[in-house]
């Protein structure tokens, strides 16, 4: 599913209105019964008899939505009160004339121009059984002042229940970011296409329940401008996992190699290695360090082991000349689980780039690694992933943990084209990003994924992925979601406190059932 700035909402607006002839009051009144109708389901579902509607509208196309709202209400017979912050003066176009139908009903309509005039909206709000949030729409960024603030603070302190159209008031449509202070919503109602600030946080914590209506727009008008962020959906992932035909065995579904291992550290390879084949590869090679190899047969049996030359379970630079000869017999590899970051390990990492004729997902010790020269980057020869914690991704670009995490979206395109691959910034609502600033969302996971070999099970799954033949971009958008619906299952049964990276890979399987509308083999 597509995602959107403010920007490319307007100019989806602009063409439905100006080409394809659609009025604007057409798509505000679309607007306002698709709010209502969810007005109508928070009544019914609560069981309000005598349903009481506080509406707080600023001026805008938003705030024209709102008073279309407050006429159908008081229409059915709600009992409907509007507050204006802003001078009637100021209301213009398709919303004043919904301002002026709403006044010619009689509808209770009070204005709040300061805060000396805060007093009854204070008693208001604490009376009425549902807020809805008209103040501002997609087009708002900076900060929230004088008496506007105070009516947010108020709202988000008082209110029963909140709804907001379209946005709630404060999110910064693009980024997520949200203003000194912003509406939190129960609920939001927004129009055609998820908003990008909705969808990453802070936005989306601000957001509540996020429901997406169409309002009339032909598809025509969506297609009119070039999107390239999306929320990964469902039914992406289910055209992306691999049919598995009857006649298989195991040398038709992948080959992975995971290089790894050192020592104190054998237990990110065995999570890689175990996400890997519940991924379904068919076959799993662990290529570590030989002083440690005891402990990957016996706790990834169904792996074959191969012993590489080690110093005190550090691999030796001579190693790579088994690793390379191993890459000639898979279809992908992962490096950098638990390999440290020795100076042979830098050495190895350099000669795979200029070597490797197969995809890679590079994650951890590889990018702590590659941190010291990212020129290795274009050494590559065949597609690279690489999945960075924001730490990882502060090592490798010299930026602040606290800037990566307020621009992740443009941290992870910016990058993925400068270094020509795919990145998997992790944490909450991974972001995963092509070299042509493709970018997509993900939606699934949980705060219990934060633990320990997380991030292994995650290079696991995507190396399996592209080793059955899912591209090394689609494999990362849908072992991303794979790895958080496992630990979302997971959480279901362990709690949040409790999950830990095993119980994620345990949980593949199931994850990848869930996601699959029909069996993925073929007679």
């Amino acid at each position: 599913m597509k995602a959107v700035t403010g920007i490319e909402m307007g100019a989806i607006d602009k063409y439905s209105i100006e080409q394809m002839g659609i009025p604007g009051i057409v798509l505000m009144e679309n607007a306002a019964l698709k709010i209502v109708k969810h007005i109508e389901l928070y009544v019914e579902q609560n069981h309000l008899e005598i349903p009481k509607i506080l509406i707080v509208a600023g001026k805008g196309n938003n705030a024209g939505d709102a008073f279309a709202v407050a006429r159908h209400l008081i229409i059915s017979g709600k009992k409907v009160k509007t507050y204006c912050l802003f001078d009637n003066k100021y209301i213009v176009g398709d919303a004043r004339i919904n301002f002026d139908i709403l006044q010619k009903l009689d509808g209770d309509i009070a204005f709040l121009n300061d805060s000396s005039e805060l007093d009854e909206f204070i008693i208001d709000i604490k009376n009425f059984d549902i807020v809805l949030d008209g103040i501002f729409g997609t087009g708002f960024r900076g900060q929230i002042n004088g008496h506007i603030a105070k009516v947010i603070e108020i709202i988000n302190h008082n209110a029963s229940y909140i709804m907001s159209i379209d946005i709630a008031s404060g999110i910064e449509a693009a980024t997520g970011k949200i203003a000194n202070t912003c509406i939190m919503a129960n609920k939001t109602v927004t129009f055609e296409l998820p908003k990008i600030g909705q969808l990453i946080y802070p936005g989306k914590h601000n957001s509540g329940q996020l429901e997406i209506e169409s309002i009339g727009m032909p598809s025509k008008s969506i297609q009119s401008i070039d999107i390239n962020t999306n929320l990964t959906d469902i039914d992406f992932i289910n055209s992306v996992i691999p049919i598995r035909k009857e006649e298989f065995n195991k040398g038709n579904c992948g080959k992975v190699l995971i290089v790894t291992g050192s020592l104190g550290m054998a237990g990110s390879g065995c999570i890689a290695a175990k996400a890997s084949l519940r991924t379904g590869t068919g076959l799993v090679y662990i290529a570590a360090p030989s002083s440690l190899l005891n402990i990957y047969q016996s706790v990834v049996p169904e792996a074959v082991a191969i012993g590489l030359k080690d110093s005190n379970g550090i691999m030796e630079e001579e190693a790579v000349d088994v690793i390379l000869d191993m890459l000639k017999k898979c279809n992908a590899t992962a490096i950098g689980p638990g390999i440290s970051t020795h100076k042979s390990i830098y050495n190895i990492v350099r000669s795979i780039a200029e070597n490797a004729k197969i995809p890679l997902v590079l994650d951890a010790d590889a990018l702590n690694v590659i941190a010291e020269d990212t020129s290795i980057f274009n050494k590559f020869q065949k597609d690279v992933v690489i999945t960075p914690h924001p730490g990882e991704m502060s090592r490798l670009t010299g930026l602040e943990i606290k800037y990566i995490q307020e621009n992740r979206i443009e941290v992870a395109k910016k990058y993925a084209g400068l270094w020509g691959v795919t990145v998997v910034l992790k944490g909450a609502r991974t972001i995963i990003a092509d070299k042509n600033e493709e970018v997509f969302i993900n939606p699934t996971g949980n705060s219990g994924m934060a633990t320990a070999g997380s991030g292994d099970a995650l290079s696991g799954i995507i190396a399996s992925l592209i080793g059955q033949g899912v591209s090394p971009f689609e494999a990362a958008i849908a072992g991303t979601y794979i790895h958080g619906l496992a630990g979302d299952i997971g959480a279901q049964q362990k709690g949040l406190y409790g999950l830990n990276a095993l119980d994620i890979v345990e949980n593949i399987p199931y994850a990848i059932i869930n996601v699959t509308d029909r069996n993925k083999t073929q007679a």
